[in-house]
């Protein structure tokens, strides 16, 4: 009987080890989901690349996915569903834990999807500005250091600006970069006042002059920032875009040298979008007396604003510091809940813009409304202090914020019923283009080209079905926006009629073409 059981734990091991491997089920997930950040040169501390590389890792890869530590995604999608959801699905979890319980097995490595390609080559439709800090020099020993650099763009008039693209120099010390615009020239006097290039800042809005505003942010794993088209962010004649860096505690004597990419919107006309931090510790919306927070404490505070008018908002952007530990915001309208983001378990270190699939009408009169809960023990494992000490509001990352931005434009009606594409979305004319694919020569021999347009980068899966309907191939491609072309390899299937199925794993849209293999 022993022995009986030992056997049935072998077939077990040896049916789960077959039916995941990496080259058709891990590749895939760790393309779409992990190696943004986990590839040569990249803030991952491993690469994830390759096949090597993921069964070097397996066992950490296997525990961050588990606990759902990775991919970093803090944003509840129960509570409102966003642009570019960076989540594993309960079976793409499962498929890792059955491959690393399976012995990590590759697979036919000739079956794996094209792995994408990283380099500081731009993803905007266009460059119409760019700009690179100076080198210089960390100075992060044992405490954060931030010092930010003026770029300028000479504008000889007001340019409405729809995409935002920062490349760091040095991935292994940039922890994340803010941008703000100065229409005025009081940076100039800051810039290189204490000897060196920039000006000391301190993260949270310090230093900044007063007239600078929020345009946008890049934290590890973010690609670039747009709007919908047809919507820009004012940057007006003469002024001048202010990039904050933030290295880390540790990062003292590594050099950087970071990109930023401006794009300005093609709308002869936009309409202007602001992304301003409406809701705060300020006294005109916290409803409680002071953000004070005492040593071994977890206390929630409260903020509200009333909307003077009628707005479409395009995206959300909370901020707390290390004793964050949850933030909320939603609207009230007339005994409605407009739900806008919740983020039940705050993490500093990882503080991501969260743009909305389509645009959201907040009615005047509304409450804006943000809650926000601090955890000030020993259990918070972003702790700065022990013991712990009492918290206010400040400029310090060992101080504490309470703020929420919002990305957001005057309402026009239909605002409502915009699906929003980035580059390529809904602005005042009501056109959306399409995906439209091609494949080519048809018949063939069985090896077709092939065609595609899409309104937006995305991840295809691309499935191949025989006559009788049963699939016998898969690849899984990664498209930019605009004009595609490539191959599609099908001279190892017999001749026949077979039929080619594009799946856009973002919008779940699909598109099935027939061929003849000849």
């Amino acid at each position: 009987m022993k022995k009986t059981f030992l056997l049935l734990g072998f077939v077990i091991q040896a049916i789960i080890g077959f039916s995941q491997n990496w080259s058709q089920n891990i590749a895939p997930i760790l393309f779409d989901h992990c190696t943004q950040c986990h590839h040569p040169g990249g803030v991952g501390p491993s690469s994830f690349m390759t096949y090597e590389d993921a069964y070097n890792s397996g066992a950490s890869i296997l525990a961050a996915t588990t606990t759902g530590y990775m991919p970093p995604y803090p944003a509840n999608i129960q509570y409102r569903h966003f642009m570019n959801e960076n989540v594993l699905t309960d079976t793409e979890k499962q498929t890792i834990e059955d491959w690393v319980v399976g012995g990590m097995p590759s697979g036919d490595l000739n079956l794996a999807p094209n792995p994408p390609v990283y380099n500081n080559e731009s993803q905007l439709n266009q460059v119409d500005f760019t700009g690179t800090t100076p080198l210089n020099t960390s100075l992060a020993v044992s405490t954060d250091y931030y010092r930010t650099f003026v770029l300028s763009p000479n504008y000889a008039a007001d340019t409405f600006i729809d995409g935002i693209e920062i490349i760091p120099g040095n991935a292994d010390i940039v922890h994340h970069v803010v941008i703000y615009y100065d229409p005025t020239d009081a940076c100039l006097s800051l810039d290189g006042a204490d000897g060196m290039p920039g000006f000391e800042t301190n993260g949270t809005g310090g230093g900044i002059p007063a007239d600078a505003y929020f345009v946008g942010a890049w934290v590890p794993g973010k690609g670039p920032q747009f709007l919908p088209f047809g919507f820009g962010i004012r940057a007006s004649a003469g002024g001048h875009f202010l990039v904050e860096m933030h290295y880390p505690a540790g990062s003292n004597g590594q050099q950087d040298q970071t990109i930023v990419n401006i794009q300005h919107t093609q709308d002869p006309t936009p309409r202007e979008a602001w992304y301003n931090p409406i809701l705060t510790h300020d006294p005109s919306t916290l409803d409680e007396p002071a953000l004070i927070i005492p040593a071994n404490s977890q206390p929630t505070f409260h903020a509200t604003y009333t909307i003077p008018t009628n707005v479409s908002l395009i995206g959300v952007f909370p901020h707390m510091h290390l004793i964050g530990k949850s933030i909320r915001s939603f609207a009230l309208n007339a005994g409605d809940t407009i739900p806008l983001i919740d983020i039940p378990n705050w993490d500093f270190h990882w503080q991501l813009g969260y743009d909305y699939p389509q645009l959201i009408k907040v009615p005047i009169n509304s409450q804006l409304k943000a809650v926000a809960t601090y955890d000030n023990t020993v259990n918070n494992p972003n702790q700065p202090s022990f013991p712990p000490q009492l918290v206010t509001w400040g400029e310090e990352t060992t101080d504490e914020m309470l703020v929420v931005f919002y990305l957001y434009t005057y309402y026009m009606p239909g605002d409502e019923n915009l699906i929003v594409q980035h580059n390529t979305g809904l602005g005042e004319n009501a056109f959306a283009p399409k995906a439209t694919w091609g494949l080519f020569p048809n018949p063939g021999n069985g090896q077709f080209y092939w065609s595609s347009f899409q309104p937006m980068a995305s991840q295809q899966e691309v499935r191949i079905f025989n006559s009788q309907g049963q699939m016998v191939k898969e690849d899984f491609w990664r498209l930019h926006g605009g004009i595609n072309q490539g191959q599609l390899n099908l001279q190892d299937l017999p001749h026949g009629l077979y039929h080619v199925q594009f799946l856009n794993k973002q919008t779940g849209e699909t598109e099935v073409q027939s061929v003849i293999i000849e």
